[in-house]
């Protein structure tokens, strides 16, 4: 726990410097007016909102958060706000004292039956399996298990997507040799589970590293968007789409969309077409020898066929920045776009970013979300979409820092 500690606060201690200077650079005028709620819970450290949703009297929010309290050490947190913003109820869990019995949980997710469940991982004979608490909108918990044939990674957050009579659950592997994903099937009732592993280290495939990757699932197939590194001796990971079919338990189709000079960090399904949101490195560098890199949403046919590309840049009186891409998410026929900007104009800038596009690729709207104080990171790590076309946008700034639209 000694080790963890120090690596947290190592982290915490280069991000205010980082902060510290670039502070004193102007910055862009927050635009937020149509935001219903701007909300902060929670010490700045290294917390932040990670996973919303919409319950009937308010919103429960599930994400990171480090506190001690007596002899106990957690690591995450779940609320309850009302619909005015008022914290309504607190549940911290996540064992963050003992590092061969830890856990993480800081999702939370709505299923097809209306049922509140959060997924992490949880570690039995110190090594880390699929962790389910459901709950009900009170946070109480009604039930929770550990699915122990199921490894789970905490690096990358699952994913959910919800089917007639349960919901599949995306996850990577806890063990680095794996090089697969686990896609688990779960019934309403939690009850029922059927594990199946897309991997990536026989036929069709042969990578040699996996890292980021993105899921959509549409009619019964899931497409999978994975960087993967298909040479020896080599560490430039190279962007694939896939297609897996649920009833067979196979991939059916595969294609290496683009080489090293696009990064994709999020796949989308939307009438018939599949966007892939992430950033395309210009090589265009900095004095300090970084490139910039712009956010790219590259669109193709169900087919992996590229039908068109277009870009963000941001304008020249917004100095030269490179992006970083964090989530993506289609609300009322608009793309939404979250992420951060760096400016290495001599000094250190970091501002987060909120895109809206049409689905055709005009720029719809473009603000800088700068919050907090000059020692708080401004990070929005994910788009949770609400009814009514409504959105919330989850990160970090003094703390959890939350926005509702």
């Amino acid at each position: 726990m000694k080790m963890k500690t120090i690596l947290f606060k190592t982290q915490l201690i280069a991000s205010l410097s980082a902060a510290v200077w670039g502070f004193g650079q102007t910055a862009h005028q927050n635009n937020d007016k149509d935001f219903t709620l701007n909300l902060s819970f929670f010490p700045v450290d290294n917390n932040f909102a990670k996973n919303g949703v919409e319950v009937k009297d308010g919103y429960i929010i599930a994400g990171q958060n480090f506190v001690n309290e007596g002899d106990k050490q957690f690591n995450s947190a779940i609320i309850k706000i009302s619909k005015d913003g008022k914290m309504l109820k607190k549940t911290l869990l996540g064992d963050n004292k003992n590092y061969d019995d830890d856990s993480f949980n800081k999702t939370v997710f709505s299923t097809g039956n209306n049922k509140l469940v959060q997924i992490g991982s949880k570690k039995i004979d110190k090594r880390s399996r699929l962790w389910l608490r459901e709950i009900d909108d009170e946070l109480n918990v009604v039930q929770e298990k550990v699915i122990e044939n199921v490894p789970a990674d905490v690096t990358f957050d699952p994913l959910v997507f919800n089917v007639k009579d349960g919901f599949y659950c995306v996850t990577t592997s806890a063990f680095f040799r794996d090089k697969e994903l686990n896609v688990t099937f779960i019934s309403n009732d939690l009850q029922k589970t059927e594990n199946n592993v897309i991997s990536f280290i026989e036929p069709p495939f042969d990578f040699h590293n996996t890292g980021y990757y993105s899921a959509a699932l549409d009619q019964n197939k899931l497409y999978v968007l994975m960087g993967a590194i298909d040479e020896r001796v080599s560490y430039a990971y190279k962007c694939y789409l896939l297609e897996y079919d649920l009833a067979s338990k196979k991939v059916t189709r595969h294609k290496k969309i683009t080489g090293e000079e696009f990064q994709g960090k999020k796949i989308l399904i939307h009438k018939n077409q599949i966007y892939v949101i992430g950033m395309t490195d210009t090589k265009e560098q900095f004095p300090n020898k970084q490139t910039r890199r712009n956010t790219s949403v590259r669109v193709y046919n169900m087919n992996f066929e590229k039908a068109r590309e277009f870009n963000y840049n941001p304008t020249s009186n917004q100095g030269k920045f490179t992006e970083h891409m964090h989530d993506a998410a289609i609300v009322g026929d608009k793309l939404h776009i979250t992420g951060e900007m760096y400016n290495f104009g001599g000094s250190f800038s970091n501002e987060s970013v909120y895109l809206v596009f049409d689905l055709q690729g005009k720029l719809l709207d473009e603000r800088f979300l700068k919050y907090g104080t000059p020692y708080s990171e401004n990070r929005l790590i994910k788009i949770s979409p609400l009814k009514n076309d409504g959105l919330m946008l989850l990160g970090k700034g003094d703390g959890w820092r939350i926005l509702i639209k």
